[in-house]
């Protein structure tokens, strides 16, 4: 196969293409011959194809653009005597022309002839147009000729001097074209896709894949219309013909910004993943070399939801005049956002996602609300009146037909005639419609998700919920069914997610409620400082981001009387973990509520948990970075429910609770407990155990003979110097860290590793 150098353009199949193939070639060479074996053979395939026959020669190139434009790829026949029509000419020429303007693909066939025949100024094919039409055609139809000969001939086709039996030729040359057919062609995605493929092309367009420079393309719109589904496709179209270039797509950027370790984190895990290099600090990203290997790699990509100018700049390390040294060139940047200053000031190539077309819309309705890809005709026109409320936003759309999914009639005209009562209705009322819908404990299950555990694992999110609901599994399926919240799977487990509309109009709903007191949920700083100091309060969870709060002194008996407090969260989002906000009397707490089924405090600032606190509903239990706590409890509690524990970064901690009565536990995360010396030996018998890291422990140097647990997966036993034998593992572990170990894994662990 021959090599190409042409134009990379692609164009997606998106099944309104009339022909498969348009085949150019000259009749009075091979149509008696080769061409009509290898129409015999397309046609054998079931792939349509065009013969230029078929159009007269006295019909204008207008519908011969017509053509082409109606079909997925042209094969183009180069033959002894194809230069001796300036028919052929022609349509080579009109050929190249679809091919550089709208990504039309093309395969060339050297037949009995040599590429360089048809490509170079010296070759047969120059001499015969030079001989035949140099007197009677003006030089710009000569020029415009080889031009397109040569564009064609330099795309990767076939050549019968490498394959020699014409019978041989046509196989490959069939085999070739369906897989580039299949490989235009998208996944069938019964909702993933709608009202893509054209979006696609256009940013195609900007991408301009056959440029060899630096491109920043920027997808700006509003929520939910669809930025990162349109950013997924394109990295997933584009980037498995991209190779030697170095991709990752980078989600949530602005999400994820509030998580630990914020952007720095984001920017050292994305940097060091494209230089193939462990741990690289931020810092260490400003070492020359560093810059200079990344100048020589053509990457592809996807930043998601930037939100702000700093956030790019951190993303591209401080200085986005020098973004266009940063990569080689070739390289292409992918952001989505819905702010537009940000890709203005990035000097980004902007397409702006507008929403779903009416017939797009329709598709996508048809879908969530029937399970089929058009309403039936006898419900077109209530569906229609359904969408038009929601003006073009998929998420608006999958949540109103969700809503009236397996509905009678009645109940859908009393649905949208109450939807006709609001002038101009926004996306934000077809939202609240849906959630007032929801029974009483949808509704709350849908709040906690939303305001507290967006992004989490689906079995944490279960069982969190099962403690107060029998039905909790049914209602998030029923939640997920009514596009109200999202499954997203990955290797390793399942999250559940909210999209960022649904998520504001949560909170939305949660601070419409009446007086503070009786607010159930809170994520201001004020309002949380104010609700601290009140007792008898109704709260049922607490959010607060201890990086933007001042700071606050807390009493013994702050939390007396919040019997309905299940979720309490302070947390640094920052990288900066030693900055105490939080402050407690000498004494600790008195008592925390046993309602409480989450428990997350950075930095907590006391030796140990109040004996006053029966922790028996807790889900997870993450008391991270605190220099200060030195055993979780006086007495040891039944943690019956608890999935998750996290003592991380706890320098002082001596003593792990005991979780012999904790048959639930997936995760224990101790790492950088610097005064822990022993690991008990219940923890063998955690038979639900998926994740044990204990990196950075440095003291720690007795362990379990064995770790019982089937389902356990990544253990981290990384600068661990004293830890000298490894347990005896007898699951299919997929991960076993034993860096800066004395450890030697051939002789002192049995260890079963996953192919």
């Amino acid at each position: 196969m021959l090599s190409s150098s042409s134009s990379s353009h692609r164009v997606m199949y998106n099944g309104k293409w009339e022909y498969d193939v348009f085949v150019c070639f000259r009749g009075a060479d091979t149509r008696n011959s080769f061409t009509s074996h290898l129409m015999e053979a397309l046609s054998r395939e079931e792939i349509k194809a065009f013969i230029d026959d078929m159009l007269e020669k006295t019909e204008s190139i207008g519908e011969l653009i017509s053509v082409l434009q109606r079909s997925a790829l042209s094969i183009v026949i180069f033959s002894e005597n194809f230069a001796d029509s300036s028919w052929c000419l022609d349509e080579v020429a009109t050929i190249s022309q679809i091919m550089e303007e709208f990504g039309h693909r093309v395969l060339p066939i050297f037949y009995k002839v040599d590429p360089s025949d048809v490509s170079e100024d010296c070759g047969s094919y120059a001499a015969t147009i030079n001989l035949k039409y140099g007197a009677s055609n003006v030089p710009e139809d000569r020029k415009r000729w080889m031009g397109a000969l040569k564009a064609v001939a330099n795309c990767t086709g076939h050549t019968s001097q490498e394959i020699k039996i014409d019978s041989e030729l046509v196989k490959v040359i069939v085999s070739d074209v369906l897989k580039r057919l299949v490989h235009m062609s998208p996944r069938v995605k019964s909702d993933m896709l709608i009202g893509m493929d054209a979006r696609i092309c256009e940013v195609e367009k900007l991408l301009a894949l056959n440029v060899n420079d630096f491109r920043i393309i920027g997808l700006w719109g509003m929520g939910g219309v669809g930025k990162t589904t349109l950013a997924r496709a394109c990295y997933q179209r584009f980037t498995s013909s991209t190779k030697g270039t170095k991709r990752q797509f980078v989600r949530n950027i602005h999400q994820t910004r509030e998580k630990e370790n914020g952007m720095v984190g984001i920017v050292q895990e994305h940097y060091s993943a494209l230089l193939s290099e462990d741990n690289i600090s931020y810092e260490d990203l400003d070492v020359s070399y560093r810059r200079d290997r990344l100048s020589r790699l053509k990457v592809f990509l996807v930043f998601d939801d930037v939100e702000t100018f700093s956030e790019l700049e951190h993303l591209l390390l401080g200085d986005l005049l020098n973004t266009f040294n940063l990569f080689a060139l070739g390289s292409r940047i992918i952001v989505t956002t819905r702010n537009r200053r940000v890709l203005e000031n990035a000097r980004a190539n902007i397409y702006y996602v507008e929403g779903l077309h009416s017939q797009e819309s329709l598709q996508l309705f048809g879908i969530h609300a029937f399970r089929q890809y058009l309403p039936p005709d006898d419900w077109m026109r209530l569906s229609a009146v359904a969408i038009s409320y929601c003006k073009g936003s998929p998420l608006a759309i999958k949540v109103l037909g969700g809503t009236l999914y397996c509905r009678d009639k009645s109940y859908w005209e009393s649905f949208l005639c109450e939807l006709r009562k609001i002038p101009k209705p926004e996306i934000h009322d077809v939202l609240r419609r849906s959630y007032d819908e929801l029974g009483i404990v949808e509704k709350r299950l849908f709040l906690d998700t939303a305001c507290f555990l967006h992004r989490q694992r689906k079995n944490l999110v279960m069982k969190y919920f099962s403690i107060g609901y029998q039905c909790a599994n049914y209602v998030l399926e029923d939640l997920i069914g009514k596009s109200l919240l999202i499954r997203v799977s990955s290797e390793d487990y399942e999250n559940i997610e909210v999209h960022d509309l649904l998520r504001e109009m949560a909170w939305n709903i949660v601070n419409e409620e009446s007086e503070l007191a009786n607010r159930s949920r809170l994520n201001n700083a004020d309002d949380i400082r104010k609700i601290l100091t009140i007792r008898k309060v109704k709260t049922e969870g607490i959010s607060l981001n201890l990086f933007k709060a001042n700071e606050m002194y807390l009493e013994a008996t702050t939390f007396e009387g919040m019997t309905s407090l299940r979720f309490l969260c302070f947390v640094y989002f920052s990288e900066e973990h030693g900055i105490r906000k939080v402050h407690l009397p000498s004494g600790g707490l008195d008592m925390l509520p046993d309602s409480l089924r989450w428990l997350l405090w950075d930095g907590f600032p006391s030796k140990s948990l109040p004996s006053r606190f029966s922790p028996e509903n807790l889900v997870l239990l993450a008391i991270r970075h605190s220099p200060f706590i030195e055993r979780c409890w006086e007495v040891q509690p039944k943690l019956v429910n608890l999935v998750e524990l996290h003592l991380s970064d706890c320098i002082n901690l001596t003593d792990v609770p005991d979780l012999s009565s904790s048959p639930n536990l997936e995760y224990l995360y101790l790492q950088g407990c610097k005064s822990l010396i022993e690991l008990p030996s219940h923890i063998q018998y955690l038979n639900k155990l998926i994740t044990l890291d204990l990196g950075d422990c440095i003291n720690l140097h007795s362990l379990p003979v064995k770790l019982n647990s089937k389902f356990l997966e990544h253990v981290y036993l990384s600068n661990c110097p004293m830890v000298i034998r490894c347990p005896e593992i007898n699951s299919r572990l997929v991960h076993l860290d034993l860096m800066e170990t004395p450890v030697r894994l051939s002789q002192s662990c049995r260890v079963q590793f996953s192919m």
